[in-house]
């Protein structure tokens, strides 16, 4: 089902509340892992520029312009009543998804992702996404914030898409590696509680004066 996003009548009803002094409430339809929201985050419109709309998230310092595709008035999408579908034809022998073959394992999710951005002097630019590249070198440290906010300015999903992915791999595995270390620490507070009652159970009896 398409997403319900903002309409002309939404934009010009937030900005009418705007001049009034009131900031409405809309909801992001894609997830920010790297901000930590979900998809359905509720924001405050705090500018609206035609199609771009500026809001501030719930939890969230910073102000963010997302195109009004990418935003809904509503949490959840209204309910669309679909016609029911008619059965399909039993089909002969076991079905394969198209484009793939049996036994192919699902593609890994990239670890890293470099986007390059090309500026000529004909007055245009131009944008790639290159996944488990190499760090460029003499690349300069940003915050992660910023290449959001940056992004989304820019209004390109597959380079937003990216670094979500790679930025949702990194946290997994983060997550990971500190549930294999609490499980380690139990592990060796079991064995030092061990030692310790077998230690208290050999020792001798004090002498009694």
């Amino acid at each position: 089902m398409a997403e319900q996003t903002l309409t002309e009548d939404d934009l010009t009803r937030y900005a009418a509340a705007l001049a009034e002094g009131r900031k409405p409430l809309v909801y992001l339809i894609e997830a920010v892992p790297s901000l930590g929201l979900a998809a359905g985050a509720s924001a405050r419109v705090v500018e609206v520029d035609g199609a771009t709309v500026t809001v501030k998230p719930t939890g969230v310092d910073d102000q963010l312009p997302y195109e009004a595709r990418e935003l809904r008035s509503t949490k959840q999408p209204k309910p669309v009543k679909r016609a029911p579908k008619k059965a399909a034809a039993p089909a002969s022998g076991s079905a394969v998804p198209s484009g793939t073959r049996p036994g192919t394992p699902a593609p890994k999710a990239a670890r890293s992702v470099t986007i390059t951005l090309h500026v000529g002097s004909d007055n245009t630019a131009s944008l790639k996404v290159t996944r488990n590249a190499q760090k460029p070198a003499g690349a300069s440290e940003i915050a992660l914030p910023a290449v959001h906010k940056a992004l989304a300015g820019l209004g390109d999903k597959e380079a937003r898409a990216a670094v979500d992915e790679v930025l949702s791999t990194a946290r997994d595995a983060a997550a990971d590696k500190v549930a294999a270390l609490q499980a380690e620490l139990a592990a060796a507070k079991k064995s030092l509680a061990t030692l310790d009652r077998a230690k208290r159970g050999t020792a001798p009896p004090s002498r009694a004066r």
